[in-house]
């Protein structure tokens, strides 16, 4: 239970670290063998370009700010 518990929230933070594109590609990548009955890394698996767009917004004094809205 504590194991799975901790194997669970792991992947809560790669899927927030990642996002949807990586954790495509992870899904991809970690996947049952066939004939086996363990899970493996499938390093043969071709690559695949993902398209993104990085946004960085930067407020000044936003502390300021929201004590005045708090004030309203």
């Amino acid at each position: 239970s504590f194991l799975t518990s901790n194997i669970l929230q792991i992947g809560n933070l790669m899927k927030v670290g990642f996002g949807s594109a990586g954790v495509e590609i992870i899904r991809n990548t970690l996947r049952l063998d066939t004939g086996q009955k363990k899970d493996s890394l499938n390093l043969d698996t071709q690559g695949s370009t993902v398209s993104c767009i990085f946004l960085f917004c930067d407020i000044r004094q936003f502390t300021d700010a929201t004590e005045c809205l708090q004030e309203e």
